[in-house]
């Protein structure tokens, strides 16, 4: 028997119910050894399988990015949230948290009062 031609194939599962085939294929010389060229074949078909997961990586937002963080304070962050309210319905659940400070009431109070005026 002349081997002349030598392939391998591999199915990596890359998601649920998604899954990636790799094959190659290659020709021999009568000085080649089927089993080393099989290696071969095997190493590339894992390597470019890798090169596809590292670019599934940074589609699926694995990677580490480096994010500027900014302060957050609270207090304005309700403050917007009061101000910010386009019907008294939505308003109304910040009540309570309202008179819990005389800044989230005052803030209450102009967004109540505009709400109003607007359906007026």
């Amino acid at each position: 028997m002349l081997l002349d031609r030598i392939s391998y194939q591999k199915v990596f599962p890359i998601s649920m119910y998604c899954t990636e085939r790799i094959g190659l294929e290659a020709s021999l010389d009568e000085k080649d050894n089927p089993e080393t060229s099989l290696e071969r074949l095997k190493v590339l078909v894992e390597t470019l399988h890798s090169a596809t997961i590292a670019s599934l990586d940074e589609f699926r937002g694995t990677q580490v990015k480096e994010i500027e963080k900014v302060p957050v304070n609270p207090v304005e962050s309700m403050i917007t949230a009061i101000t910010t309210c386009t019907t008294i319905e939505v308003l109304r659940t910040f009540e309570k948290l309202a008179k819990s400070k005389s800044e989230f009431m005052e803030a209450y109070m102009e967004t109540m009062d505009k709400l109003t005026n607007k359906i007026n």
